[in-house]
């Protein structure tokens, strides 16, 4: 028999569950025979159901289990992608889209098409800063400005990281500052009372130089991840258009970018509560650590249990995508790699993808894995990428 680079997924997960036919094993047999790969592979999965008790058996999290590394020779960096088999509706959309095969390992893609010269980079820390008088400071990880003072702001800049120093002359007025964080960029700010931000792409934080009164109340568009000091007397609160999140001092995401409907609140550690503007009550909306509220304007506070480090990959280098469409995944790459995106197939919008990526690696290399699974090609011209069926 030919040996062949394939993972027969179907085969593979109903043997596991014991419904092939006598015909089924014996292929499932000759597939075993055919390459050592497959029988190792085979092997490694069967340790890890042997791990579980009866109860706790799950296939598609065991198969999770299994990392596919894929190298280039031009890049030290390894990009972890984890094949993970969600669901049996997953499973059937990939046997009857696209056969029972799917591809484990492939020779280095020449579908990607790249008909310019225009280098595409991942983000860096770069945002720029307005203050409250009008005054526009850009700020970058080469930057390094100690003890500079605007008005009456003491701030100091320092390898990607902006921060705000108590000064005795502050005013007794609340004043305002904005930092901008753009396409391509992210950065890091630590407030006046200690709370740290770290800002995604395309992001936007209005917060005062100095907090006044019973709260701290900062204003956020796009995303970041808040550790918030502590001070029981002085609540923390992020406010979106949609709703306001209030903490005391905890670790959380907040996600709330106006392209998308909803507002995302994922909790790290401590306590967190929501209310939505639409609210009637003052009450808020509490959940614990693991959990996510999430809200979208006309509908119901939505409570459930999340994998946090999917929630947060973007906090820790990385993209982390369950069960995402690569709609969803491609607005994600165009602010990170500050792109356009657009479909050649409306069709190709809607196919899933679950998958754990490198942001810092070249885009190309990113866009080869997505060749890699499905059916599509990527053209580049210059920043603008377009999504074709092959």
């Amino acid at each position: 028999m030919e040996k062949n680079k394939y993972i027969n997924w179907d085969l593979l997960v109903r043997h596991m569950s014991g419904e092939l036919s006598k015909e089924e094993e014996i292929v499932f047999k000759n597939w075993i025979k055919v390459d050592e790969k497959h029988r190792k592979y085979y092997e490694r999965m069967v340790e890890e159901w042997n791990r579980e008790t009866l109860y706790e058996r799950d296939l598609p999290r065991i198969l999770s289990n299994f990392d596919l590394l894929l190298e280039t020779q031009r890049k030290k960096r390894k990009l972890v992608i984890r094949k993970r088999v969600i669901s049996w509706s997953v499973a059937a959309a990939l046997i009857i889209g696209f056969g029972t095969l799917l591809l484990l390992s492939r020779q280095q893609s020449e579908m990607l098409t790249v008909a310019s010269s225009v280098v595409i980079t991942p983000g860096e820390s770069k945002a720029y800063l307005v203050m409250y008088d009008g005054t526009n400071i850009q700020l970058d990880k080469t930057t390094d400005s100690s003890n500079l003072i605007v008005g009456s702001t003491k701030i100091r800049n320092n390898k990607g990281t902006v921060t705000f120093i108590d000064n005795d002359k502050l005013s007794q007025q609340m004043e305002y500052n904005t930092l901008v964080i753009p396409r391509n960029g992210e950065y890091h700010i630590v407030l006046n009372d200690g709370t740290e931000v770290w800002l995604n792409a395309e992001s936007k934080l209005k917060f005062p130089t100095d907090f006044k009164g019973d709260e701290r109340r900062v204003f956020l568009s796009g995303e970041a991840y808040f550790k918030v000091s502590y001070d029981n007397s002085h609540p923390f609160i992020v406010e979106t258009d949609l709703g306001n999140i209030k903490v005391y001092g905890t670790e959380f995401n907040v996600r709330r970018y106006t392209d998308e409907q909803t507002v995302r609140t994922t909790l790290v550690n401590g306590s967190v509560g929501f209310q939505s503007k639409e609210s009637v009550t003052e009450n808020y909306v509490k959940i614990e650590p693991g959990y996510q509220i999430s809200y979208e304007r006309g509908e119901d506070v939505v409570v459930k249990k999340v994998k946090v480090a999917n929630e947060i990959a973007w906090h820790k280098q990385l993209f982390c995508f369950e069960r995402c469409t690569l709609e969803e995944i491609m607005k994600d790459v165009a602010r990170w790699y500050d792109v356009k995106v657009t479909f050649d197939n409306e069709n190709l919008k809607g196919l899933s993808f679950t998958c754990t990526l490198d942001r810092y690696d070249e885009i190309e290399k990113l866009l080869r894995f997505f060749e890699e699974v499905y059916n599509i090609e990527f053209k580049i011209e210059g920043k603008h990428i377009t999504v074709m069926e092959q």
